[in-house]
């Protein structure tokens, strides 16, 4: 999963160098261009992980709902 994101920050960065005229682009560094890629791939990653904290819990909420009529079925 990380990769793909790694891949959408750098194209982020890409298309907002595009956006930027000649001496903007001149004013900010590599190095700056390589921070704000870091940010986006950090800001994505809390996203990813959030959603996937998510849905862990409504899978968990599942599985009890689950087993809680599996054990209704069971005294049948």
């Amino acid at each position: 999963m990380t990769l793909p994101m790694k891949g959408h920050a750098k194209e982020v960065v890409e298309r907002f160098k595009i956006m930027l005229d000649a001496p903007q682009l001149e004013a900010i560094s590599d190095e700056h261009f390589a921070e704000l890629e870091l940010l986006i791939d950090a800001a994505m990653e809390v996203v990813h992980s959030d959603a996937y904290h998510e849905f862990a819990k409504e899978l968990e909420a599942i599985a009890k709902k689950m087993r809680k009529r599996s054990g209704r079925t069971e005294r049948l």
